[in-house]
């Protein structure tokens, strides 16, 4: 879904309005000033300004709303102001938090940026989202780096997907680890695209494997020592399957496989060969291609049979990715052949390694506004249930702006029903 299409569409994909809201640009701005884990810490007769213009100050453990004193309803001096999600919070001594308004809401003793931050302390990359941060054009190029930032932070991801199709397009994301993603607990996990970098099926192995390593080294020396994960390759299984539902060998086009093998192989030999720390995952993104997962890992070939010949070259990778939307069921139950299977154990038991859901999302072809609000907790709730089980390190919704797709319209600035949606889900179930 993210990256299937080439270099044309890659530049086509996410116009709009180059701005989002007031408000989240000056949150992102204020957070920045002097971040900490427990929130942002004013100084005495220092300001923030917020999205209406209001200058706020923290003066003698009082808080100043242009100049004038503003009861907050605290019986200890205050320590701390924040601006966030279009709201200004005091914190006093003891450790509790007051929300402005008339009165003033006391919200208890929880960070009001929820397990953003706790999540950010802990190192998780469960919660994630996909965006197109290093886009040549549309509204991942005109909104900056720090306002996308602003809005993963409000919905409490810390893993945010972003595909790379060139060096330049590394560099674009690297600048963002550098600067406004520096510090901030939210980790980018770049996927490269090869089918963006003239990447074909009728390559041959050996023409596949260089181009698929030219891109993984010229990469990856933009992104060494910023990153822990690199995701190789997106959904190029796709047009490879020639017949049935994935699950056979048979499925899947004899001649093409090696340039399939080939360009996975390159993208992954180069990646560790500038950065060997660096995690590489490989996946899929036809339901059922957990098959074809299984041959390449196996050193299978497609040959017309159900079960392929041996003695291709094998493939390893650190992290299993996959792919899985609404319109394919439940992931625990993919049906293979008119029979229930579920795909999660057939990952976990034929490679032993972490399952990312790189993305995963409604059916945006016939579901309702209503209908996508519903499935968001929904497929939140299964996923964080089965994280143990499956060991799934991360799940990565589709996307974070998209006019089919996104919890936020094209335009950057319009929020669906699905956004608090999943906002909420995360802040009331840390990992």
């Amino acid at each position: 879904m993210m990256a299937s299409a080439g270099s044309a569409a890659l530049a086509a994909c996410g116009g709009g309005n180059e701005a989002m809201s007031a408000d989240s640009v000056v949150n992102a701005q204020a957070v920045a000033k002097s971040a900490s884990a427990s929130g942002t810490v004013i100084p005495p007769a220092a300001s923030i300004t917020d999205g209406s213009g209001a200058v706020w100050t923290l003066v003698g453990g009082r808080v100043n709303r242009n100049g004038a004193g503003v009861a907050t309803g605290s019986p200890a001096a205050l320590t701390t102001i924040l601006y966030y999600n279009g709201a200004i919070y005091a914190k006093n001594s003891a450790g509790t938090w007051f929300k402005n308004g008339s009165p003033w809401q006391n919200v208890g003793t929880t960070d009001p940026r929820g397990v953003a931050s706790a999540a950010a302390a802990s190192g998780s990359k469960f919660y994630g989202i996909n965006g197109h941060l290093a886009y040549g054009s549309g509204i991942y190029k005109t909104m900056s780096a720090a306002a996308q930032l602003a809005i993963l932070k409000d919905l409490g991801v810390t893993n945010y997907r972003a595909d790379v199709a060139d060096s330049g397009m590394a560099k674009t994301v690297a600048a963002a680890l550098t600067g406004a993603f520096k510090g901030s607990g939210v980790s980018i996990l770049p996927v490269l695209n090869p089918l963006s970098a003239g990447w074909n099926t009728s390559l041959s192995e050996s023409s596949a494997y260089t181009l698929g390593y030219n891109l993984a080294t010229g990469a990856t020396t933009q992104l060494k020592g910023l990153v822990s994960h690199i995701e190789c390759g997106n959904e190029l299984d796709v047009p490879l399957k020639i017949s049935g539902d994935g699950s056979s060998a048979a499925n899947w086009s004899a001649s093409a496989w090696p340039s399939l093998r080939g360009v996975l192989r390159g993208m992954i030999d180069g990646v560790r060969a500038i950065d060997p720390s660096i995690k590489v995952g490989v996946g899929t993104g036809i339901p059922l291609s957990y098959r074809a997962l299984q041959m390449l890992w196996n050193g299978v070939s497609p040959n017309g049979t159900a079960n392929g010949a041996s003695g291709g070259a094998s493939i390893r990778w650190d992290f299993t990715c996959y792919h899985w939307y609404e319109s394919s069921g439940d992931m625990l139950c993919g049906w293979q052949n008119s029979k229930c299977y579920d795909v999660l154990q057939a990952l976990k038991d034929s490679f032993g390694v972490p399952i990312w859901l790189t993305e995963w999302g409604w059916n945006a072809q016939k579901d309702t506004a209503d209908q996508q609000s519903a499935y968001i907790p929904k497929a939140l709730a299964q996923y964080r249930s089965l994280k143990d089980k499956y060991n799934i390190e991360s799940i990565m919704m589709y996307a974070v702006i998209d006019d089919n797709y996104g919890l936020i319209a094209g335009d950057g600035v319009t929020k669906r029903a699905s956004y608090n949606n999943f906002k909420n889900f995360i802040k009331a179930n840390p990992v």
